[in-house]
């Protein structure tokens, strides 16, 4: 359900992994990113679930593509907002990742008097979804804007990866280093801040790594907003999230799926702390 004193529309792109509640409660519009395999094209979230693209992806030996949302399509979604709202917040995935954010800057320029501040989260998944419930529970487009920019610079993004696999065959990794790591079986510890992806730690077994992901994100402490986000592993997701909740009490904490786009870096089994720092 959308506030009556808001006159402004908030707009995101499927990479914020937005929960469907906040999506229903808030009306915020998801514009949809494409995954490529081979010839056949799908939009994230809507011509494929989640599940059926893990299934997918672990089956290939190539890994899938994704592309952006065209200028084209921001504009029918601004053009059609126009008629019910005075202006819109486009918050989108981090411009370093994606080009998703300039198709929507070019796409809000064609769309005469109706004003769009389209923003760079410079991060991806969940936060971007935090900082669209931000916008939208703020009661003007020039508060809502002021307020995500405030907390861009706090996004976290602290992700373990169970495989080299996918990274290995993005072309972010060598061959030789993917296997050395697999041998040893490493699971990468990574931080999304600052415009950056940065290796924090390699661990031996994940049980160790999972362990160090708490560690880590225990000296962030305190945060204004927390999720746990996970491709295939519900479970060990709602372990962490129920030893995250004991620890902080009254804290809001969303258990999520990553998503398509994401996810073919990732591959199953991933697993994130998400968070805005205080």
């Amino acid at each position: 359900m959308v506030t009556s004193k808001r006159r402004f529309a908030v707009v995101t792109d499927s990479t914020a992994d937005l929960p469907d509640e906040w999506r229903d409660r808030y009306g915020i519009e998801v514009v949809p990113l494409k995954v490529i395999f081979g010839s056949e094209t799908f939009r994230d979230r809507v011509d494929m679930t989640d599940d059926e693209f893990f299934r997918r992806l672990a089956a290939s030996t190539k890994l899938p593509t994704t592309s952006a949302p065209s200028p084209g399509e921001f504009a029918e979604v601004y053009s059609r907002l126009a008629k019910d709202y005075d202006g819109c917040i486009s918050i989108h995935l981090g411009a370093q990742l994606s080009a998703t954010v300039e198709a929507a800057r070019v796409g809000a320029q064609s769309v005469e008097g109706f004003r769009v501040n389209v923003i760079d989260s410079e991060t991806v998944t969940m936060p971007i979804a935090f900082l669209c419930k931000v916008a939208a529970e703020c009661e003007t487009l020039e508060g809502a804007t002021a307020a995500v920019q405030e907390r861009i610079p706090k996004c976290r993004v602290l992700a373990l990866l169970d495989t080299l696999r996918y990274l290995e065959m993005g072309g972010r990794l060598s061959r030789a280093q993917a296997m050395i790591g697999t041998m040893l079986d490493l699971k990468p510890l990574l931080l999304v801040a600052d415009r950056e992806i940065k290796p924090v730690d390699r661990v031996r077994t994940r049980s160790r790594a999972i362990q160090r992901m708490g560690e880590y994100f225990r000296r962030e402490l305190p945060v204004e907003h927390v999720a746990v986000m996970h491709a295939q592993a519900p479970d060990e997701a709602e372990t962490i999230a129920a030893q995250l909740r004991s620890e902080l009490p009254g804290q809001e904490l969303v258990v999520g799926n990553i998503g398509c786009v994401l996810g073919s870096h990732t591959g199953p089994k991933a697993l994130g702390v998400v968070y805005i720092k205080k």
